[in-house]
């Protein structure tokens, strides 16, 4: 399936094809293709060989681990815009997560041996593709950095203030973007601890719940609450 204009030009934006001349990334662009997803849907498993990078154009996808006792533990989320499992294909050929759809998604999958063999043509794209590479690594660091030192309270924080986006109305709000144990999971607490926390922040008057949204009401106190 063709990649229309509208997802090249966003996936143009991501971080490792910032460095590359226009020429360049459609040519990189040239052996991508659009896959579907149903909710439920595995992509690869942990250990599959790498044939592939994917970039999220819809849906939400789950990175995660089982754990010996059979539980997951979510390592990530990738939503829309996202590009994920690129770093792999440069570190041993197999995947180190399992990878499943969270909901219906739609994905550009870029083709890892064609890819490999495109930067294998001129040391100068590999030199601007490790640009781009290399700011993301160091944001990435401190964002470690950052949530190693942080208590589960203050991981909850920085999460709700992180995915906030303005509504019509400008107010703060957050769209759950998975089930909440997947959320738990994701920032390393448990269900229940998750939902004591959400109630004393609605209590404390920081937030609102309205379904499946979660509103703001003061970002600034937000910052400030203390929630333990």
């Amino acid at each position: 399936m063709t990649i229309d204009k509208t997802d090249l030009d966003a996936i143009r934006r991501a971080y490792l094809f910032s460095g590359l001349e226009d020429a360049e990334f459609l040519e990189v662009a040239g052996h991508a293709s659009v896959i579907h997803l149903s909710a439920g849907q595995m992509l690869f498993s942990q250990g599959d060989p790498v044939i592939a990078f994917y970039w999220v154009a819809e849906g939400m996808i789950r990175l995660f681990r089982a754990t010996p006792q059979g539980d997951e533990k979510v390592i990530e989320l990738a939503g829309p815009s996202r590009l994920f499992a690129e770093a792999v294909l440069f570190m041993g050929g197999r995947y180190p997560v399992n990878a499943a759809a969270q909901g219906p998604a739609r994905l550009v999958a870029f083709d890892g041996h064609a890819f490999k063999n495109w930067l294998a043509q001129d040391a100068q794209r590999c030199f601007r593709l490790m640009a781009g590479m290399s700011a993301r690594l160091h944001k990435l660091v401190n964002e470690i950095d950052r949530l190693t030192l942080m208590k589960g309270a203050d991981r909850l924080l920085q999460y709700l203030l992180d995915h906030s986006d303005p509504d019509d109305t400008g107010r703060e709000k957050v769209e759950w973007e998975a089930p909440k144990q997947v959320i738990a999971s994701r920032i390393g607490v448990k269900p229940e601890t998750l939902s004591r926390l959400l109630h004393k922040l609605t209590d404390q008057g920081c937030i609102e719940l309205v379904g499946s949204t979660l509103y703001i009401r003061d970002p600034e106190h937000l910052r400030q609450s203390n929630i333990d």
